[in-house]
């Protein structure tokens, strides 16, 4: 009977590192560059480290923030701010902006960018595969 409510409490505090999002800084790029726009996401490896591209169109004028979750080869990167299904009025105006996350071993990567749709639920956006050396 003891060892029910101690599962309970593993399950609870697995669920709650799961949750756990770094902050990162992203860095404007002016002005973006047309691979990076019709990418979406572009990854250039560097010993040790990831450097995440990313374009959008940003019609609200929304500032741009983002936190990631590693997990063994996966990197996911939840933005926040602009959202790609979000509709605004106005002219849609492309921008690109920088992100490096460090401290990585030399091996191959996906990083999966998370945006949210309007339900406010976390949907994959754009994905890609890089090794780093």
């Amino acid at each position: 009977m003891r060892l029910a409510p101690i599962l309970v409490l593993l399950g609870g505090l697995a669920a709650g590192r799961q949750d756990d999002w770094r902050p990162v800084a992203l860095t404007r790029l002016d002005p973006p560059p047309d691979s990076a726009i019709a990418a979406g996401v572009l990854l250039t490896p560097e010993p040790g480290a990831l450097v995440i591209g990313l374009a959008f169109e940003n019609p609200c004028g929304q500032r741009a923030r983002a936190g990631y979750q590693w997990r063994g080869a996966v990197i996911k990167l939840r933005l926040t701010g602009p959202s790609p299904a979000k509709r605004c009025r106005g002219t849609p105006a492309p921008e690109a902006y920088e992100a490096r996350i460090g401290g990585l071993k030399p091996k191959r990567y996906q990083v999966i960018v998370l945006t949210e749709d309007p339900q406010q639920r976390w949907r994959p956006w754009k994905a890609a595969v890089a090794t780093v050396p």
